[in-house]
């Protein structure tokens, strides 16, 4: 491990969920929660950065602790502030450029599973799920699970490209080359998994509108994270630290690392942000 020396506390701290907070059986342990607590009753804000929708994120961490952070999810597309922080923002993908980035991805890939998100509790699919599998996978009940067309209509904030194991870097290519500027691609799970926004979304940007709500600069919090999603977050914020667990690539981008997800590796990071000098 590699740890900065906190001489004053951060005056907010950014979390991925999935390889980060959570534990390879997509937990958060007591250490981690109390760890996350301790921060949150010390009046640090504390943001959870993640792909995963308010659903999900919800079952994860409970609906206490949940009331209490800030959430940035689908990969910045959606903001939702916790006091001291303040907003609500959403970024969506225009109903007709939806229709046609998905119309290229099954030209490309027919056999994979979209997913759109519309921002709330409910998504759309061209794939439906039955209703164990939903809760299952997405922590979703029949009533959440649209038709796609449905979903798109009133404008979806992240398009979910499942390859059921797969590579899928020709979907890549493919929309990049269509689509070009006007949308968001960002890989996971080693090209297996996509996630499509607006342009406009991202973590950092959905960072920054919740911290000028108290005039917090993101020069003065730390991120933490593991993934490829997570690069553009650390590279913005003033501190970043890496997991353990983290692929090269946020190793490289990061100048501090902690231990893993299964070793409580952010809890490691926050009590020593608490602890005086």
């Amino acid at each position: 491990m590699n740890l900065p020396t906190f001489s004053i506390p951060p005056r907010a701290i950014a979390i991925d969920l999935d390889g980060t907070l959570l534990n390879s059986q997509t937990l958060i342990s007591g250490r981690n929660r109390r760890a996350v607590e301790a921060c949150l009753e010390q009046g640090i804000p504390v943001i959870i950065a993640t792909q995963r929708a308010a659903r999900t994120v919800r079952r994860i961490l409970g609906e206490e602790l949940c009331d209490r952070c800030s959430l940035v999810l689908l990969g910045g597309a959606l903001a939702i502030a916790a006091p001291p922080l303040s907003g609500y923002f959403r970024e969506i993908i225009v109903p007709a450029l939806a229709k046609n980035i998905i119309e290229v991805i099954l030209d490309t890939e027919p056999g994979v599973r979209i997913i759109a998100e519309t921002g709330g509790y409910q998504f759309g699919t061209n794939k439906p799920l039955d209703t164990d599998k939903l809760w299952i996978v997405h922590a979703a009940t029949p009533d959440m699970q649209l038709p796609l067309d449905l979903a798109l209509a009133d404008g979806s904030v992240k398009i979910a490209v499942d390859g059921q194991n797969h590579n899928l870097s020709c979907v890549i290519t493919a929309i990049s080359q269509q689509f070009g500027n006007s949308i968001s691609v960002i890989p996971s799970n080693g090209n297996t998994f996509l996630n499509i926004t607006n342009s406009e979304a991202s973590k950092p940007k959905a960072l920054k509108r919740l911290l000028n709500s108290k005039q917090i600069s993101v020069d003065d919090m730390v991120a933490i994270g593991d993934d490829i999603p997570d690069l553009d977050m650390l590279a913005t914020c003033g501190i970043s630290i890496a997991m353990g667990n983290a692929v090269p690539e946020v190793k490289a981008t990061t100048s501090y690392q902690t231990a893993s997800n299964d070793k409580d590796g952010v809890a490691i990071v926050l009590e020593k942000i608490l602890t005086k000098p």
